[in-house]
């Protein structure tokens, strides 16, 4: 038993150094917390997380199935479309006042719309899929006779994943980083954007026949 809480351990401790590696959950929980604040970003960071865990069920169970069907290649297109909208979203617009219109926008949006922005950004990603297939699978094969194994893993992975968010948007909130994000918005918010929009156009590219 020791060693089985061990493996989960190790699991959840990649799934946390793997927070800030590069990727679309990153940057839109990033940018949400530096510009609307703690509580909004871990709005977000939720609806990752929502998303993350109905991913990693069924990674745990018959993802690599889903992955092999013809109709998968829908997720790709889907989420490169999600992206590109978030990417146009978070663009600064040209004029101060679109750039205030945008603002009060964002600010009325409740949390359970960022939830939902949160899960969609997550769940339309298959490269996450892929990402939990890669690191579950071994422990899984490893500890298959075990029947709590599975889903204590992925109760596991899910409270891991959480906790992470909700501490970096907890960061994010110092104060020297927030004021230098207020000096430099339209830049930050760019930087942001090109990069959402980036990874839109890579899953697209890659998905070519």
């Amino acid at each position: 038993m020791t060693e089985s809480i061990l493996s989960i351990l190790a699991v959840c401790a990649t799934l946390a150094l793997s927070q800030l590696s590069p990727g679309p959950d990153v940057f839109f929980v990033f940018r949400t917390s530096l510009a609307q604040g703690f509580r909004r970003g871990v709005a977000v960071a939720l609806g990752i997380n929502l998303g993350f865990l109905i991913q990693s069920i069924i990674a745990c169970t018959v993802g690599s199935w889903v992955l092999e069907q013809s109709w998968s290649h829908w997720l790709i297109f889907g989420a490169a479309a999600w992206l590109l909208y978030l990417a146009w979203k978070i663009f600064p617009k040209r004029s101060v006042k679109s750039i205030q219109l945008e603002t009060e926008q964002e600010e009325r949006e409740g949390f359970l719309t960022l939830v939902g922005q949160g899960f969609l950004c997550n769940i339309l990603n298959p490269k996450c899929m892929l990402f939990i297939l890669a690191l579950s699978t071994d422990a899984l094969r490893s500890h298959s006779a075990i029947s709590w194994y599975m889903p204590t893993l992925v109760g596991s992975l899910f409270l891991a994943s959480l906790a992470g968010w909700t501490l970096w948007s907890g960061l994010l909130q110092w104060t020297p980083l927030r004021r230098a994000y207020l000096r430099h918005t339209r830049a930050v918010d760019t930087v942001f954007s090109v990069i959402l929009a980036i990874f839109a156009l890579l899953l697209l590219l890659r998905n070519e026949p």
